[in-house]
């Protein structure tokens, strides 16, 4: 482990006996309020590291207008307050909630944090029982390390589907990595393990919490290759990216892998591509989720 002192307390302040028991006495007041459960299963909007509102802005316009309600956005002040604009919508069956952070260079551990306390409002406020996640860049990485700390706390909402597009899970250009320098082995294990960045962690800490990862929940990951020799999407490699599927290995119950190619799969294209936002809807709003070929998809 090499997270930092501060970050170790932090997560494991919020999964210690004592953290568990002020998250049941703030879901019981919640509670006392509003005593019910929902079967409605939203789905979580993340961006990455100095993402904002306009980064999944395209997507969730795009799920509008395919049907889906107005998305309900939590933004996640600097003190960590949330502060919810828009209306839940009790009669939808996947709410759209777009998460934003004001402190948008935060560490991951400060994200894990404040997902916790997202999904105690949901559990608490509108009985949410379980969620689906979409998470861009860092917000990939926040959301992976959140189900691996709360993954298997039965009083918060429960993950089903999990969507990664360009997740930096080992290694990000000009931050810890060089161009071509690293690639997956024949198991599918990274040849090199980078160390903790100041904002993310490693993937050795990944690894060594991924048996909490929810073993019922379903992850499509989603690369990109611009094909200009580098492997990367500008800022992730191919083998940064790709290597979520040995991180939790056959813990979930399906993992699908997407590789997107060409001038369309750069970094901070990806989510808006009309593909790509097929291919995630289909995932997200299918049941069960649809089986997906593994070919690497051409963009222009």
């Amino acid at each position: 482990m090499d997270l930092s002192l501060v970050e170790l307390a932090m997560i494991s302040g919020a999964t210690s006996v004592l953290g568990r028991l002020r998250t049941r006495r703030k879901l019981a007041k919640w509670q006392r309020q509003r005593p019910r459960v929902t079967p409605q299963i939203p789905t979580l909007f993340v961006h990455g590291l100095r993402g904002s509102s306009k980064t999944m802005a395209a997507m969730l316009k795009t799920a509008v207008h395919v049907g889906h309600c107005r998305p309900l956005t939590i933004h996640v002040a600097h003190a960590g307050k949330l502060k919810i604009s828009g209306k839940w919508d009790d009669q939808a069956e996947h709410p759209l909630i777009q998460v934003t952070f004001g402190n948008n260079q935060a560490r991951l551990a400060f994200q894990v944090r404040w997902l916790h306390e997202i999904m105690i409002y949901l559990r608490g406020q509108h009985g949410v029982q379980a969620y689906n996640a979409v998470g861009h860049s860092a917000g990939s990485v926040a959301l992976v390390a959140y189900a691996e700390a709360f993954g298997q706390d039965t009083w918060l909402p429960r993950l089903k589907k999990l969507v990664t597009i360009a997740g930096p899970f080992n290694g990000v250009i000009g931050m810890n990595e060089s161009h071509n320098t690293n690639f997956l082995t024949e198991t599918g294990r990274p040849k090199i393990v980078y160390p903790r960045s100041f904002w993310l962690p490693s993937y050795a800490d990944l690894y060594q919490r991924r048996e909490a990862f929810p073993t019922d929940a379903a992850v499509l990951n989603i690369y990109g290759d611009l094909e200009d020799g580098s492997h990367s999407d500008r800022y992730i490699s191919t083998a940064s990216a790709r290597s979520l599927r040995y991180l939790l290995g056959t813990i979930p119950a399906s993992f699908r892998e997407v590789g997107f190619q060409g001038a369309g799969a750069e970094h901070s294209r990806l989510h808006d591509n009309p593909q790509v936002q097929a291919l995630v809807f289909d995932f997200l709003f299918q049941e069960p989720a649809p089986t997906i070929n593994l070919a690497s998809v051409k963009m222009s």
